[in-house]
């Protein structure tokens, strides 16, 4: 995985659109033309935050985060988590007690999701179901009264330091981000 600072994002991003390098052998001074740094950070952060939101998860940060989530059970065994800070998307959760992990997380709405509200079609321990929905992910389902302890909770996370973080494979989606 390669780490970038800000800057040394800048620096690519410019090499990449053939930028770089610049002549540094005059002095020119212009105030009706646009900061193209500014620009580039705008649309570097927001490559960044697609990648995030929905590259290929071997290509991103990955961190379990199971000790910052906060979960609880209902009466028919259904556990709400809240999502951990600093989560971007869930990857991979487990609960104590499940066979499996889950690695597949629908949206609130969808057929399946939908499949969770018939007792007959709901997620298992052996065979579990993960929603998601705004700010937290609905797990189908351990036996009503027990208690719940998530065991895994890998999420694709954004770095703390605002550092840039990613397999180099991950450069490939900057051509399609720009031609959009």
């Amino acid at each position: 995985m390669m780490t970038l600072s800000e800057a040394e994002m800048l620096e690519l991003w410019k090499t990449r659109l053939r930028l770089l390098p610049t002549r540094r052998d005059c002095v020119i001074e212009r105030d009706d033309g646009i900061d193209i740094d500014a620009v580039l950070l705008l649309d570097i952060r927001e490559w960044y935050a697609r990648l995030l939101a929905g590259g290929n998860v071997d290509w991103l940060p990955v961190e379990d985060l199971c000790d910052d989530v906060s979960a609880e059970v209902d009466v028919e065994g259904v556990v709400t988590a809240m999502l951990p800070p600093g989560c971007v998307r869930p990857v991979e959760w487990m609960l104590e007690g499940w066979e499996r992990s889950v690695v597949e997380f629908y949206r609130a709405g969808s057929y399946k999701a939908m499949c969770q509200n018939n007792i007959y079609l709901r997620g298992d321990e052996t065979c579990p179901v993960a929603v998601l929905h705004d700010n937290c992910v609905k797990l189908y389902s351990i036996t009503p009264g027990d208690d719940v302890t998530v065991s895994m909770a890998r999420c694709v996370v954004r770095p703390s330091d605002g550092s840039y973080r990613f397999d180099e494979a991950a450069l490939s989606t900057m051509q399609d981000y720009l031609s959009r």
